[in-house]
């Protein structure tokens, strides 16, 4: 079995769990569904970009690009720009630079909400302060912002007011290009899904949002005064991305390699963002947590020691050789060839790993 066999098996065994999510998705209450849908959109985009790189029709044509453009851009450009926004800036080795984009894109945000502000409204902003920074928990853990959500919908390069409406349609463009992709192979190389398989465990009861003041610093009335507000905002982006796999994923999606691929990736970058601020002398003032934080990141090292093992988890596109027979769990022995560690032994040290880390990043910008 050559190396895009294994690619094209494992990314359809994925496209059939995605399609099940999508059901679970649709299928939760209008008012968080939004909010949800929006944090798995660089996953989505992901698999679409996976079914466009081992999928080419025979004149190279890639199949996203008979959906029409969004705002300028095409199809094919946003599922991957988007896709590679699950980094969340942490491919800029430099974490100031990360930083300024994070407060300049805050700030534009910010003078949107104001631009169209009364007298008497700019008065009592001024006093009070302007409210602009969302931040979504489920049981009272955040798991997503509107910073990190931003920053998902940056490569729109739409205004505030039509952002909502360019990322609906682009979310239909992903829906209608995995169910299509789906939809061509059930019955023959996929099973049909059954009714049981769209109900998912989400609660709207277990899900709020609170608003809070970050641009202003007279009024600002979340993170601690001790950290740049900035540094505690890029780490308030991998606590949600942590949050979001350790309590969302397991919502909606079952026991499958498309939701350790997803939760390898957060713990991923999550760490690698703590390093950066660490190796940057941002977490200098927190020295009780510098035994901890040195732990968490040499674990990470040791778990991606092998380079091909997180491009194996951001493509498609195997880059390393398994020789299994088809009916074999390829995910599995990915993961056993460039870790060395059975994928159960693996994903038990990584949840505990991302637990560590939530913490972590918890008591220091809080």
């Amino acid at each position: 079995m050559n190396l895009l066999q294994v690619s094209r098996s494992q990314l359809i065994s994925e496209i059939y769990e995605s399609n099940k999510m999508i059901y679970r998705l649709i299928n939760l209450p209008k008012d968080i569904q939004p909010n949800i849908s929006s944090s798995l959109l660089p996953y989505m985009s992901m698999i679409c970009d996976g079914i466009d790189s081992l999928f080419q029709t025979e004149d190279t044509v890639v199949l996203s690009s008979r959906f029409e453009d969004i705002n300028g851009k095409s199809f094919t450009t946003l599922i991957k720009n988007i896709r590679a926004s699950s980094k969340l800036l942490t491919d800029k080795k430099n974490i100031r630079t990360s930083i300024k984009m994070l407060n300049r894109e805050t700030k534009k945000f910010h003078d949107e909400l104001v631009r169209d502000y009364t007298v008497e409204q700019l008065a009592y902003i001024q006093a009070f302060g302007q409210e602009d920074l969302g931040v979504f928990y489920y049981k009272d853990k955040p798991y997503a912002n509107s910073t990190q959500i931003n920053l998902y919908v940056k490569p729109f390069n739409s205004s505030i007011m039509e952002v909502g409406n360019d990322v609906l349609k682009f979310s239909m463009q992903n829906v209608m290009y995995i169910n299509g992709f789906y939809n061509a192979l059930k019955g023959h190389k996929l099973p049909y899904l059954k009714q049981e398989d769209y109900k998912s465990n989400v609660g709207g009861e277990d899900l709020t949002t609170q608003d809070y003041i970050y641009s202003e610093e007279k009024q600002r009335n979340i993170f601690n005064k001790v950290m740049d507000k900035g540094v505690s905002l890029y780490l308030l982006n991998m606590q949600c991305q942590l949050n979001f796999a350790l309590c969302i994923l397991d919502l909606i999606i079952d026991e499958h390699p498309l939701k350790y691929r997803i939760q390898l990736l957060i713990y991923y970058y999550s760490v690698q963002a703590i390093d950066f601020a660490f190796s940057t002398g941002n977490l200098e003032d927190f020295e009780e947590y510098h035994g901890t934080i040195i732990s968490v990141i040499e674990n990470h090292k040791r778990i991606f020691s092998d380079n091909a093992f997180r491009n194996n988890l951001f493509h498609y596109n195997l880059s390393t050789e398994i020789n299994s027979p088809l009916s074999e769990n390829y995910f599995k022995i990915m993961v056993k060839t460039l870790t060395s560690l059975p994928l159960e032994e693996l994903l038990t040290t990584v949840y505990k790993e991302m637990k560590i880390a939530e913490k972590l990043i918890k008591n220091i910008i809080y």
